[in-house]
């Protein structure tokens, strides 16, 4: 059972500490218990998620080579069992983000929402499945603001939803490189993309991310002056982050597991803590 959550994949709810951290809320007590509820009302929700879609495409799984071992797909979790852990899931985030206030639950409503159409419908819908993938990255940054009550910046809306495209864009990049002509076997979605497609969207994605991100550290920086004169410092380290995971895609390695190849690329890793050092020394550090 604690398998069909899959609690690696809450890595992901991670950023909904992005607006405690960039509203400079990291060091007040009220705002950092409310981020931790947030945090686990999408952990909740999250799991939700995933065993409706075990449920959904357990025929398919017993197919694959590897999905294949999923708890409902080789029949250690039965359907019914799953279906009321799903349910339970549900309830339990609701009533958390309700505790927090109307408008974060109207956010976590809408992750549910669009999250539930993409395992029911939309992941066979070519670029729509990304677009509902990456929607969910967004949902998740906003719902940390509403969490906390503090403003958002659109720039940083519109870079979290460009680096979830590339990111998207890069994994199925990854699964037809190593699928081939099996692809649509474990991804029917694949068989309507093409390589060179794919090509396209991530590196348009990518351009995007890294500009949307360098106006987003312009404006924060010309509105705040030296109080934040450390924070174009971390450009350095999106780029890298960026370029260094697009050559893992390119050399067929991590590319189809991003949650895994954050620990499994120690440059990857360092980079990733290289940003978060300067970031907070940006915005913590007294300027």
């Amino acid at each position: 059972m604690l398998r069909l959550l899959r609690p690696r994949q809450w890595i992901k709810n991670l950023l909904l500490f992005a607006a405690l951290v960039f509203a400079k809320q990291l060091f007040v007590p009220r705002s950092v218990g409310l981020a931790c509820l947030a945090f686990a009302a999408f952990c909740l929700a999250s799991s939700s998620i995933y065993v409706v879609n075990d449920l959904v495409d357990a025929e398919r799984d017993r197919e694959h080579p590897e999905k294949r071992l999923r708890p409902i797909a080789s029949g250690e979790v039965a359907p019914r069992a799953a279906g009321l852990a799903a349910a339970a899931l549900t309830l339990a985030a609701l009533a958390i983000s309700l505790a927090i206030g109307r408008s974060f639950a109207a956010a976590l409503l809408v992750y549910l929402g669009t999250s539930h159409f993409y395992s029911l419908a939309g992941k066979n819908v070519v670029v729509l499945d990304a677009l509902l993938v990456a929607a969910g990255f967004v949902i998740r940054a906003v719902a940390g603001a509403l969490a906390i009550a503090v403003p958002y910046s659109d720039w940083f809306v519109l870079c979290t939803a460009f680096l979830a495209l590339f990111i998207v864009f890069s994994k199925r990049r990854a699964e037809l490189l190593t699928a081939g002509s099996r692809a649509a076997r474990s991804r029917p979605v694949l068989a309507l993309y093409t390589e060179g497609s794919l090509a396209a969207f991530t590196a348009t994605s990518m351009a995007a991310a890294v500009i949307s991100y360098s106006l987003y550290v312009q404006d924060m920086h010309e509105k705040a002056g030296r109080a934040l004169e450390l924070l174009p410092f971390t450009v350095p380290f999106v780029l890298f982050v960026i370029f260094r995971y697009h050559l893992l895609v390119e050399r067929g390695s991590l590319g189809e597991k991003p949650e895994e190849a954050v620990f499994r690329d120690r440059v990857l890793l360092a980079s990733l803590l290289g940003f978060a050092a300067v970031a907070l020394a940006a915005f913590y550090g007294g300027g």
